[in-house]
């Protein structure tokens, strides 16, 4: 690959954790490419809104408000996004290959849009497709400039395998993130102290209970960001917990701690599907903390939310906690056994347990002490 082919790559591979690096990689291409504008932009396919959108605007002469006005307005009417819809994914796009200088002279969006901003070469590419949403760049030259050629499209073909990993990851990277951020802020509306700790029992998230947890004497605390226990065989007990949580099988368990005011400590393993885990790619583990006898009533959609699941299939599994049946619950919603034990498959897949029993220990930690 030519030096400056790598150089892009590279950059392409940092931007799928970074934004500022994927700005970069896409500007280094519009260098290469010659170009004066390049738009990176996500489509959703069943409202036809732009998503998000990367753009270097603000460092050359086409005002923001043009590339929002188009976004909003001519993306449904714009000749060049109808050839790229018909086009394999991954594909390069000249538009004079696909449409004649007549077309480009008598088509309103070229004259009333590209012209007036100065613009009139186009080469653009689908870079994914994944059936709900596509992701789109594009480059721009000024009227000046000649039209896009063999070289240039070279340039992308040569580049379009690592953009179209790197799109694809970043995306990925993006639900995770998004998805952590949902699952961390269901902890924050919790009643009881919860931690995430990797294996180590370093703290990774506390949510405002347990900050005021370890914030007072007593149950738990904290030394260099590792959590710990007031009496040493409780710390012992703690460690191993955690330890058996994130081996291979996982295995939650729970101990008293404290002196006069003795609270009780779950210890559940938090799969490589949960929110809270996924991001980080290793083994986590959850601690929640009460006193023996709280009654902490989640509703349906907090837990729901914490677990990522559907509001009937939360209802379940807290029905479930509760030591009611698959039975109960079809007979309670009026709905047949079968589609029970179908929401129920669903959420031992979400959570990622493989018994029934797991995923009943793992809720009734949640729900009570």
């Amino acid at each position: 690959m030519p030096a400056e082919s790598g150089h892009v790559a590279g950059l392409l591979y940092d931007g799928i954790l970074s934004p500022g690096d994927w700005y970069a990689a896409l500007d280094a291409l519009r260098g290469e490419l010659g170009a004066s504008v390049f738009h990176f932009f996500t489509l959703d396919h069943a409202s036809g809104a732009v998503l998000q959108s990367v753009d270097n605007q603000a460092s050359c002469e086409m005002n923001e408000r043009k590339l929002r006005e188009y976004e909003a307005h001519f993306i449904a009417s714009d000749i060049r996004m109808g050839i790229l819809n018909h086009l394999p994914v991954g594909s390069v796009m000249l538009d004079h290959e696909h449409i004649t200088a007549r077309t480009m002279s008598r088509n309103a969006f070229y004259c009333d849009y590209l012209g007036t901003s100065g613009f009139r070469h186009t080469l653009g590419a689908q870079i994914r497709n994944n059936g709900a949403t596509s992701d789109f760049l594009g480059f721009l030259r000024t009227t000046d400039r000649r039209t896009y050629g063999v070289q240039d499209k070279a340039l992308m073909d040569r580049l379009m395998g690592d953009l179209s990993r790197a799109t694809r990851l970043r995306m990925q990277a993006g639900e995770l993130s998004a998805r952590a951020a949902l699952g961390l802020a269901a902890l924050q509306t919790l009643p009881q102290a919860v931690f995430v700790v990797d294996g180590q029992r370093r703290i990774h998230h506390a949510n405002a209970a347990g900050e005021r947890l370890l914030s007072q004497p007593g149950a738990l605390s904290t030394r260099h960001g590792v959590l710990r226990c007031p009496e040493p065989a409780e710390q012992e007990r703690l460690a191993a917990l955690v330890q058996a949580a994130c081996t291979s099988p996982p295995a939650g368990g729970a101990l008293l701690v404290g002196g006069a005011v003795r609270h009780v400590v779950s210890v559940l393993p938090l799969r490589g599907s949960h929110a809270c885990a996924s991001l980080r790619q290793m083994p986590m583990v959850l601690v929640a903390v009460a006193a023996p006898g709280d009654a902490l009533h989640l509703s349906a959609a907090q837990l729901a939310d914490l677990l990522g699941l559907s509001l009937t299939e939360a209802r379940l599994v807290r029905m479930l906690a509760t030591g009611k049946t698959v039975k109960d619950f079809a007979t309670l919603e009026a709905t047949s056994w079968h589609t029970a034990r179908t929401h129920l498959k669903n959420a031992l897949r979400k959570t990622g347990c493989h018994r029934q029993a797991e995923l009943v220990q793992l809720v009734r930690a949640l729900l009570t002490a």
